[in-house]
């Protein structure tokens, strides 16, 4: 019998033909690194893309508010207002609109709700309960669990007291009660 292996020419097992060397953990641990790296490039030059959405939305505000101030009305002698060219009041209008989105989306960010911090302020009207220790409570809850199953089976049981068990019937004596002889 000839010893184990693979008639010549022929391969069995091991890496396929072509395939990479390095397993595929690796291979995506070198494309995290170049990410990282291309992102510290973009901080470093001091691109604002890695900025908070809300910083970036008090930018795009303040900047529509800037230009919207070169197509503002002006007012004449009399009081009057007026603008310079027939577009400006669409201009104008249209970017205090933007003003007003940019302002609204970033409100959430910067000021909360009532909602949100309501419920914070009424430790005062809180029930006595919430005011007990969470371990007594799991206790307290567990007991009458407890209790409740235990009434349950006792409700569903047979009932197994003995009963005192009943005088015996005596039959009465045929010859009783009668006077004189029989013919």
């Amino acid at each position: 019998m000839a010893g184990g292996g693979s008639e010549k020419g022929k391969r069995r097992g091991g890496r396929k033909l072509g395939s990479k060397n390095k397993p595929k953990g690796q291979e995506l641990i070198v494309r995290l690194e170049d990410a990282e790296r291309e992102e510290r490039k973009i901080v470093l030059a001091g691109n604002k893309i890695t900025s908070l959405g809300k910083d970036r939305l008090a930018e795009l505000d303040e900047w529509a508010y800037t230009i919207a101030h070169d197509f503002a009305p002006k007012k004449d002698e009399s009081g009057r207002t007026y603008w310079d060219d027939e577009g400006d009041e669409a201009r104008f209008m249209r970017l205090l609109n933007f003003c007003g989105r940019c302002a609204a989306a970033r409100a959430a960010f910067e000021s909360p709700k009532y909602a949100a911090i309501a419920v914070q302020h009424q430790s005062e009207k809180m029930s006595p309960i919430w005011k007990r220790d969470p371990y007594k409570v799991m206790d307290d809850i567990v007991a009458r669990w407890i209790a409740a199953e235990q009434a349950e089976k006792a409700k569903g049981a047979i009932d197994v007291t003995s009963v005192p068990e009943p005088e015996p019937v005596t039959k009465p004596d045929p010859e009783e009660g009668v006077d004189g002889e029989m013919a």
